[in-house]
Order: structure tokens, then C-alpha cells, then sequence
């Protein structure tokens, strides 16, 4: 979700206005850590809340103990914790990984939509209790958006890069609703079973974290699978609304819970710092103005702010709307639940199973035989999955075959596909429809490949029936083997001018870029993956059609005339009409509707219409069905357009913009 222009200029005006505080606050994180930064008072709040003796902490951090003499007073947890605090130790026991598995479970997706069911965007929120979550004012400004959205738990990647089934549930702002645009948060009821998923409870206490000290993530950057910023926030300044860290990874995303390392949430974040220049303009990373209609990813982030939970926390209490409200007292009572040692699994057939297991991770003793025991609760629920449009069950599939020897086409495909299909949904309103091939084609996305065209798309993928390249735009033929040492040749240039110079080989891949074309363009996605490697939207194209081209959206010019015209196409400030490949761009920008919605914000209604009537007036030859048939087999997803045309007519591609 986009940060709204105005909560930008606060949060930099606030940062701004700290210029001189910080400054003094990172020289003393810098040269004495925690201990000279914060005052004897707070450090001593702090260290109290973790239950270790101030004194303790103090003579381990300044040697004037030896470590064996402090460790004869202190548990071995406690003298860790103190030495995280103090910033004297980064280790941390491996049941940290069991409570930060256990805080992720909480988080969610917010998932945005209008009043005819559209997606319109996404945010970040959580359980903070098993009746409510909390999200930003700036993501659910009042009931009515609360009102038709919904909140996606178990949206995320398991171990073996597959996905695992989301659980999605509906918002009850009827049920309550609180919101403050002051303090840039929503509360509201959530409808449906959570215990599988526990609660981040919202902690009054102000001693839960200290300057210097690192702070953790989780999150769904821009409407992606949930993602943790591991203790790679560093706390630089505490306002008496807000904490400031920064951070040398992307910024969190809208609505996120921040974390101490007791996973205890210490901040609700709700946006970056952006780097302005001297006319106070964000700039973006390549040190342009941003401009109307680019992605937030775009922005050069220096820092992050976060809402403090124990303002929160205050201003619930003092709310006269909540003051008899039952939902509110019992997020205020701030209940921790039981730690959840269940892990999200891929759905089974007829459903998906979820084994929920709950661990004590409490100290105990060993009994009398020297054993050691724990009390485990395990609860196995069979879950259907999202709540909406019915997918069906997946069904069994002939195993994806590879271009076979000595031929260009896979004779077996057609029946792969149909089988691809097979009781897919295609009843309902066309925004249903959209809905069931993007489930489909997300769910079998199950191998990811890297953005690597030498390795992935020239050898084979992108090949015509007689062997040889042909470039996007231009159609002009190449070998496979002319485009290999090409791009092999810039990324060495690349590689030795970035080392010469300083900079990133990322910064310069404009100068020289690769031979490939992604026909959504990488700037609309920030080049994150596997957005970048997505095999579908890839294809080869020499550099100059490529520059030319630019990041400029498809346009079908009136009069094809001679200005701005070249061997390419013809561009004009804005608007991008191909030479050549005007059917199979169009196919693999629908077919990026379908895998990542939400994300293309710069195309419109009339966009789709172009797009749509290229499809139709160049329907997919053998080199596209060749091309699906291979990304199939490296993916395991299908492009729809190529494999049933007709389906275009019946399908909202609307739902696939972003807004």
C-alpha cells in the first residue's frame, strides 16, 4: 500500500526536526554502544523488565567482573539478554527461532477491495488478540474499507519454495471499529476462528526497548508472501509518539508489527523516512524526483518510523467511544498466548491439513532417570482454505515433458494443459473468473528461477523453430550463442566499471544492459523477485529496442506515424507501440495481471482494452506454445492466453490493476 503523500511529509518533518538529537545519539551508539547512549535510568527500566540486576549488567558490560564470576549470579539466559541489550553480543538462543515462528503467525495480509469484490491493494496487519487486529489509519481509514476487505493468514513460502495455502478471513467493523488518524491506526473485529494463529499482545509498558538495540520485522512487503527484516533495525531515536530505526534493507511495509528481541511489539510501523532534495522533493534510489504513479519501492528510504505501542495503548484507554466496550478491554488486558510450534503446510488433496502444535518453552527440571519432558498440546484441523470463490481440489497431472529430441513442439502438451484445467471454476461473474486462474497460476508457480536469460531463456525457452533468437520488437534473428557472450560480456563491464567506481553493478545495468526484455518493466516492481525471473513475461530483444522502449507503457497509436520511430516501434512521451510481438506482449503482460495483482499501477482501463485487442488480432503461434510448454516444465505454471485464447473474453483483467 502506498504511503499517502501526507503522512510522508510528517513523518520527514519529524525526523528533520531530531537532526541534531541524532546526530549526538549515533556518536555515542558509535564509539560506546547502548550504554553511553541512553540514560542510567532507562537502561536500568530496561534491564529490570528482563529481570536482571542493573549492577549485574553494568560490571559484565565494563569488565570490571571477570564472566565467570558474573555468570556464578546470573542465569546463562539472563546474562545473554543483558549482553544483547548492552550491545556487548549478538547471539541468541536457538528458542529465539521458535518465538519468532510463533510472533509470524499472528501477522496477515491485508488484502484491499471495493465494493464489487476488486483488489485495490494490500497492507500488513495482526492479531492482537484473538477477537481483533491492528492495521494503519492509512490502510483501513473507516468501516466502510474495513467493511469489504479481508485479512490472508499463511500467506508465505515453505521450506521447499512452494506456497502454502492462505486462510483468509473477513473483517467485522460492525462489531468494532476504532481508528485515529493521529496515530496512523485501525482496530477492528476479525470474523472466524483464530487460535491457530495466537495474538501479539499490546504491551503498555515503555522499557521495552532501548537506543542501540535491534528491532525485527515481519511482514508483507507490497502485498508479497510474509518476509522478516531479522534484527536489522537499529532503534536511533525515541519521540514521545514515535521510534525512528534504521535499516539497510527495504523498509516494512504499511501496518507491520515491529519487535524487540523478546518478540515482544514495541511499535505498529506505518512509514519511511524518504531522502528529499535541497527543494524538499522524495527522491527516488536513482536520485530522480518521484514522479505521479511510481511504486513507493522507488524511494530512497534512509530511516523508519514506527507508532509506539504504549501510545497506543493510552489513547485506548482514554477513548470515551471503547470505554465499556468488551473487545477493547480485552485487547487491554494484554494476555500472552501460548507459544505456537506449527509451521504452515502445502494443501493436501480435499483440503489442506495443519498440524497446530503448542510448546511450553519454559524452564524445567530433569526427572529422576535424567529425562526431560515437555507438555505438548496438538490439535490437527482440516482447513478449506480461502474463504470466497471455490478453487477445486487439484488434480492429478501428466508429469511436464521437456522439448523432446529432433522435435520443437511437446505432442503430449495439449493434454498436460487440459489436465492443468481440469475442474478449474469457470462459472460466475468474469471477476470470479480472474480470481480462479490467479489462484491457479500462483499455486503452481512452485519453482522460482532467478533473473539469468544466458542460463534460462536463450538456450532453449525462447527459441524459434529453426534454432535462432528472435528480438521482441524488432524481430531482427540472432543465435542463441550471440545473445550468451553478449550479455556474458556486459555483466564483466558492469562488473569492472562498478569496482572502478564504487558503485553497484545493479546501478549500471542501464548503461549496459542485457539483451532481454521483461514486458512488464522492472522498475514497476522495484526488480524484486521472483517477479524478475518469471520466465513468462522474459523474452530476448537487443538493447537498443530495449532502451528504447524504456519503462513505457503499451499504447496502439491512431496513425502510426514517423515520430520517435525506429526498427522498435514508435514511442512518445508515455506511450510505447512495438514493431513487432504485439500479441505475445500482450499475453505476457495479462498473464502478470494474473500472478502478481495489485502490482501494475500504470496501466488503466484503456490499457486492457489494448492490450485485449492485440491478443485478438495475433493469437499465440507454435513459438509461444513452445515457449509455454518449457516455462511449464521449469515453473510449473501456465500462461491461460496461450493455452485457451477464447478465455479472455471471460475474464475481468481489471482485478489484476493496481489503484
Amino acid at each position: 500500500m502506498d504511503i499517502p503523500p501526507e503522512v510522508l511529509e510528517q513523518t520527514h518533518a519529524r525526523y528533520v526536526s531530531r537532526d541534531a538529537q541524532r546526530t549526538r545519539t549515533l556518536e555515542r551508539l558509535n564509539v560506546g554502544g547502548p550504554m553511553a547512549a541512553n540514560t542510567d535510568a532507562h537502561l536500568e527500566a530496561r534491564l529490570t523488565r528482563l529481570g536482571v540486576p542493573y549492577a549485574d549488567a553494568c560490571a559484565l558490560a565494563e569488565g570490571r567482573e571477570s564472566m565467570a564470576a558474573v555468570t556464578e549470579r546470573l542465569p546463562g539466559k539472563t546474562r545473554i539478554q543483558a549482553e544483547r541489550v548492552l550491545g556487548a553480543n549478538d547471539l541468541v538462543g536457538v528458542a529465539y527461532l521458535d518465538l519468532a515462528r510463533s510472533a509470524s503467525r499472528a501477522v496477515g495480509r491485508v488484502v484491499l477491495k471495493d465494493g464489487r469484490g476488486r483488489t485495490v491493494g494490500f497492507g500488513t496487519g495482526w492479531l492482537c488478540s484473538p477477537h481483533a487486529i491492528l492495521t494503519n489509519h492509512h490502510v483501513l481509514e473507516d468501516a466502510a474499507s474495513a467493511r469489504t476487505s479481508v485479512i490472508e493468514f499463511n500467506y508465505e513460502l515453505l521450506p521447499g519454495g512452494e506456497l502454502a495455502t492462505p486462510i483468509t478471513l473477513t473483517l467485522d467493523p460492525d462489531t468494532l471499529f476504532v481508528t485515529s488518524e493521529a496515530l496512523d491506526y485501525s482496530l477492528v473485529a476479525v470474523r472466524g476462528d483464530t487460535s491457530a494463529f495466537g495474538w501479539l499482545p499490546l504491551i503498555a509498558s515503555a522499557d521495552k526497548t532501548v537506543l542501540g538495540e535491534a528491532l525485527s520485522i515481519v511482514q508483507h512487503p507490497g502485498g508479497e508472501t510474509k518476509q522478516i527484516a531479522l534484527r536489522e533495525n537499529r532503534l536511533i531515536d525515541l519521540l514521545p509518539n514515535h521510534l525512528h530505526y534504521e535499516t539497510d534493507t527495504a523498509p516494512g511495509s504499511s501496518g507491520s508489527p515491529v519487535f524487540n528481541d523478546a518478540w515482544e511489539v514495541v511499535a505498529l510501523h506505518h512509514s519511511g523516512v524518504p531522502r528529499t532534495d535541497s527543494q524538499g522533493r522524495t527522491l527516488k534510489r536513482d536520485g530522480q524526483p518521484l514522479q505521479p504513479g511510481d511504486p513507493d519501492s522507488a524511494i530512497d528510504w534512509i530511516a523508519n518510523e514506527g507508532v509506539r505501542v504504549s501510545v497506543l495503548v493510552g489513547d485506548l484507554r482514554t477513548r470515551a467511544d471503547v470505554a465499556n466496550d468488551s473487545l477493547v478491554a480485552e485487547i487491554l488486558r494484554a494476555e500472552r498466548p501460548t507459544v505456537l510450534a506449527s509451521v504452515p503446510v502445502a494443501p493436501g488433496e480435499g483440503g489442506v491439513l495443519e498440524a497446530v502444535g503448542t510448546l511450553d518453552l519454559g524452564v524445567v527440571t530433569p526427572g529422576a532417570d535424567g529425562t526431560v519432558n515437555w507438555p505438548v498440546t496438538l490439535k490437527i484441523k482440516v482447513k478449506g482454505g480461502e474463504a470466497g470463490p471455490s478453487e477445486p481440489a487439484p488434480q492429478p497431472q501428466p508429469e511436464p515433458q521437456p522439448q523432446q529430441p529432433g522435435g520443437y513442439l511437446n505432442p503430449q502438451d495439449e493434454a498436460v494443459a487440459a489436465a492443468y484445467y481440469a475442474g478449474l471454476a469457470t462459472a460466475g461473474t468474469p471477476q470470479n473468473r480472474f480470481l480462479a486462474l490467479s489462484q491457479l497460476v500462483t499455486r503452481t508457480h512452485a519453482q522460482k528461477p532467478r533473473y539469468s536469460p544466458s542460463t534460462e531463456l536463450y538456450p532453449a525457452i525462447d527459441l524459434w523453430p529453426d534454432g535462432k533468437l528472435r528480438s521482441l520488437y524488432s524481430a531482427r534473428e540472432h543465435t542463441p550463442e550471440e545473445f550468451i557472450a553478449a550479455d556474458q560480456a556486459a555483466q564483466t563491464r558492469r562488473t569492472e566499471l562498478a569496482a572502478r567506481e564504487g558503485l553497484s553493478v545493479d546501478t549500471l545495468e542501464d548503461a549496459f544492459p542485457y539483451n532481454c526484455e521483461h514486458v512488464v518493466p522492472q522498475s514497476w516492481f522495484a526488480k524484486r523477485e521472483p517477479m524478475r525471473g518469471d520466465l513468462h513475461h522474459l523474452f530476448a530483444c537487443e538493447p537498443d529496442c530495449n532502451s528504447f522502449r524504456g519503462n513505457t507503457p503499451y499504447f496502439d497509436f491512431p496513425d502510426y506515424g514517423e515520430a520517435l520511430r525506429s526498427d522498435c516501434g514508435r514511442r512518445d512521451p508515455g506511450e510505447f507501440e512495438p514493431a513487432h510481438g504485439k500479441g505475445a506482449a500482450a499475453r505476457a503482460t495479462l498473464y502478470f495481471l494474473l500472478r502478481y495483482p495489485g502490482v501494475v499501477r500504470q496501466y488503466s482501463a484503456r490499457h486492457l482494452e489494448t492490450l485485449l485487442a492485440w491478443h485478438t488480432a495475433q493469437p499465440p503461434g507454435d513459438w509461444e506454445k513452445h515457449r509455454n510448454a518449457l516455462i511449464f516444465a521449469r515453473q510449473g505454471n501456465r500462461n491461460p492466453l496461450i493455452d485457451r485464447p477464447q478465455w479472455s473474453a471471460e475474464v475481468d483483467f481489471g482485478e489484476g490493476l493496481g489503484r
